[in-house]
């Protein structure tokens, strides 16, 4: 069974923006999918939309419209790693990554022993197990959007959103970040991501969705859609895709 399936997603915000038109596609499960596009292409809204935060009858989580779940549901089946997030509060690491089990909890519920072991196993797993009653004020820019992640795994969904996940960081916390992601998609997440990044993508994707003022300009597997002429028509740059061994470069 699909994870998503999208049939002619359209969507206008209330100041009467057309943010995305007609939009198609599916996101198999335990694929990799990268969302290219420029600024204002459609990508952040169409994260959105696969969250349920914009009701639209054309889409689908796993055979069922997701305007039928209730927020809990879709919590416990699709996780959110966004750009960034403002802390406004000086919550330990351990704190912030329980939030990730809000979808598992009653109202007023606090989090059990095992919810607490679940967070701490997810910190270990992105590398910052020891620091769990630390300050998350106290974070770099590498720590803050591994600790986003740590919340989403503590989430166990399904499917992991990531919104630009690497657009802050420096070539080393970029790696780190490459690492971690390939290594849940392993382990049968599937993924969709939005990034600038290209090679990035050519990393960690399987497949692609090309978004251009809001439409689609291609979708599929990444060998079939990605190329010089569409990366070009893209961009509106000169784009060249070649290989150093056996990875693939965009540049």
């Amino acid at each position: 069974m699909n994870a998503f399936e999208l049939d002619k997603v359209s969507f206008t915000y209330p100041s009467g923006t057309q943010a995305l038109t007609d939009v198609s596609f599916v996101v198999e499960e335990g694929s990799s999918v990268a969302l290219l596009g420029s600024n204002g292409a459609g990508k952040s809204t169409l994260l959105d939309l696969l969250l349920g935060l914009h009701p639209n009858g054309s889409i689908t989580l796993y055979g069922k419209n997701l305007a039928a779940y209730g927020r809990k549901e879709v919590g416990r089946l699709v996780a959110l790693v966004p750009q960034s997030e403002q802390f406004n509060f000086s919550f330990t690491l351990l704190e912030y990554t329980l939030f990730g089990r809000s979808p598992y909890l009653r109202q007023m519920q606090s989090p059990t022993a095992l919810d607490a072991q679940i967070a701490f196993d997810a910190l270990l797993e992105v590398g910052l197990a020891g620091f769990e009653e630390r300050s998350i004020t106290s974070l770099s820019g590498g720590e803050h959007q591994l600790l986003l992640i740590a919340r989403a795994i503590a989430q166990q969904s399904r499917i992991l959103l990531l919104d630009e996940p690497t657009s802050a960081l420096d070539p080393a916390n970029r790696r780190r970040t490459l690492s971690l992601l390939k290594g849940l998609h392993s382990k049968g997440k599937t993924l969709l991501f939005s990034t600038h990044d290209v090679n990035f993508a050519a990393e960690l994707a399987t497949h692609v969705v090309m978004l251009k003022g809001g439409r689609i300009l291609g979708a599929g597997p990444i060998e079939e859609v990605v190329n010089a002429q569409a990366l070009t028509t893209l961009y509106e740059t000169e784009m060249q895709v070649g290989t150093i061994g056996s990875q693939t470069i965009m540049y």
